[in-house]
């Protein structure tokens, strides 16, 4: 699925269990890589929400292919409870490959923020599953003059910035996007700011009706439907993008339940990344 919503680009592929890959060329990030897909290629940032193979399978291709190309070295960023066995992952592919592959791989986790270049930022956030797993949003970082100093001419700003103690601009955060990865509805930390107030949210929705339980869904540590309408109704954001669907489910059966079991103030808010027929088993 190739779209843009609220003005976020994005490719995407997801089915529960088989792969998952979302990619934001213009941020110059893919968020897992389940699916080695021509848009996750081009980008030099992947982050992980979660090691799991169907968010991670796509790793050796991405590597190889990269290097073919004579593209630059990538940059991973990895839960820091699962970077060290990434990095032998890394170093594994590379030994089969007979040659090193030259990749960063970088811990990151709730707490601590990381720039991503262009004044964009990722921010991990609490998600709840059955590995070491967090969300990931991105936000733009500006610094905007302040309103008692909007009378100042260009001149004197540019002046008066060069002083140490300068305190012209004050640090503005725009969320753009939120990615939840896979997490129970309730171990998913939707009252961050950066995520309630993210202008498109990609939630996690691997159970969509009474085939699967929500006390089912939890096993495994995903999210139902019928657990989501309640969560997102009141977050500002402009579009929720459904994904990760199992793969017991056809498009009807999808479209149906979104249809019927969220709130109109949801459902009119939501989009479905639909599994590609061609990755059903």
């Amino acid at each position: 699925m190739e779209a843009c919503i609220e003005d976020i680009r994005f490719n995407a592929r997801s089915l529960g269990g088989i792969g998952t890959t979302l990619t934001f060329p213009e941020m110059d990030l893919t968020i897992d890589l389940g699916v080695c897909t021509p848009a996750a290629l081009r980008t030099a940032n992947v982050a992980f929400t979660h090691t799991h193979a169907d968010h991670l399978s796509g790793v050796s291709a991405y590597l190889g292919v990269r290097r073919l190309f004579g593209m630059k070295d990538p940059r991973f960023l990895v839960p820091t409870a699962s970077a060290p066995a990434f990095r032998d992952l890394v170093s594994c592919l590379g030994a089969l490959q007979g040659r090193p592959f030259e990749a960063e791989v970088v811990d990151i986790e709730p707490g601590k923020d990381l720039p991503l270049g262009n004044k964009l930022f990722l921010h991990p956030f609490r998600v709840e599953h059955n590995i070491p797993s967090q969300g990931l949003a991105v936000y733009r970082r500006v610094e905007k003059l302040k309103d008692e100093y909007r009378d100042l001419g260009g001149p004197e700003i540019a002046r008066r910035r060069q002083e140490p103690d300068s305190d012209l601009f004050r640090v503005a955060q725009y969320p753009l996007v939120a990615v939840t990865g896979d997490s129970m509805v309730s171990g998913m930390d939707l009252d961050d700011p950066l995520v309630k107030g993210a202008k498109v949210l990609f939630v996690e929705c691997t159970f969509v009706d009474d085939q699967r339980t929500p006390d089912y869904a939890h096993l495994g540590g995903h999210a139902h439907l019928d657990e989501l309408g309640p969560r997102l109704e009141p977050l500002g954001c402009a579009a929720f993008v459904f994904f990760h669907f199992s793969q017991i489910y056809k498009t009807a059966d999808i479209e149906r339940a979104i249809a019927e079991r969220l709130p109109d103030s949801v459902a009119q808010r939501a989009h479905l990344l639909l599994p590609e027929e061609a990755d059903r088993l």
